[in-house]
């Protein structure tokens, strides 16, 4: 569990959900941690949570990652406390529900900044650093959206489709100096959000007999946690560009059989 021992890891969209229960992966193997999102109150839980259970040594960040002075300042006050970045994790990200005909370009842009030119924007600039002290590992949280869509979101399918792409591209021109980059694509996972997103009932079958899902459950955020971690560590040495789905076998199946009349 000590993979990570020393190494400073910075996560955007921090303060819940999946990028608090990744801070939290990382912290209890041994990371440094600089939380990064855009709300200081709940950047102030996810610290307090990590500190309840771990010794690890925590910073908060208040930070929009669509834009660039926040970025660069950000990073720069993340340097000053811990001197260097190790692990970057890019998972801030927003969803935008709305039929195709009826989204609104306002809408598409606000997705398409934080969930794809956020993940450009973290990379480049902590990939600078990094390049200053001997390289480094970039996880990005993708989506088992980037290979299908799920619902009346056109822009987070095509945003996570593009952060797949670009993992591809920055994991090939970052090899030389000793940048890995790799995605994870959760698929539906056990969240507050999901639990006030779907209905109560929906909820329950999910959280019973998921049928559409090969394992018949959804993810808990503590397996995509552990992927990232690998992912992030010296364990995945010869890993760069690719993308693992965390997502109870859901992308395995083409789920034609089963919807077949009798």
């Amino acid at each position: 569990m000590d993979s990570l021992d020393g190494k400073v890891a910075l996560v955007t969209g921090a303060g819940r959900g999946i990028g608090a229960g990744i801070a939290l992966e990382l912290a209890t193997r041994g990371a440094r941690i600089a939380l990064m999102g855009r709300t200081q109150s709940t950047l102030e839980e996810s610290a307090a949570l990590i500190k309840a259970r771990t010794t690890a040594d925590v910073s908060v960040h208040p930070g929009n990652v669509t834009d660039e002075q926040s970025v660069e300042k950000v990073i720069d006050a993340v340097l000053r406390r811990h001197t260097r970045v190790d692990v970057l994790v890019n998972n801030a990200g927003i969803v935008d529900q709305a039929q195709f005909l009826d989204i609104a370009l306002s809408g598409w842009t606000a997705v398409i900044a934080t969930n794809l030119t956020g993940v450009f924007l973290m990379t480049q600039r902590v990939a600078r650093r990094m390049r200053d002290t001997g390289g480094g590992s970039v996880v990005n949280i993708a989506s088992i959206d980037a290979y299908g869509t799920d619902g009346p979101q056109a822009s987070y399918t095509a945003a996570k489709a593009g952060v797949v792409g670009l993992t591809k591209a920055a994991a090939t021109e970052l090899a030389p100096i000793r940048v890995r980059v790799n995605s994870v694509s959760p698929g539906w996972v056990h969240t507050k959000m999901v639990e006030e997103f779907v209905p109560a009932d929906a909820m329950k079958y999910m959280l019973g007999t998921f049928a559409r899902v090969p394992m018949q459950r959804l993810v808990e955020i503590k397996e995509v946690a552990r992927a990232v971690a690998f992912l992030a560590s010296p364990e995945s040495s010869a890993i760069t560009g690719i993308d693992v789905p965390v997502d109870c076998g859901t992308l395995a199946n083409l789920y034609v059989f089963e919807t077949l009349p009798t």
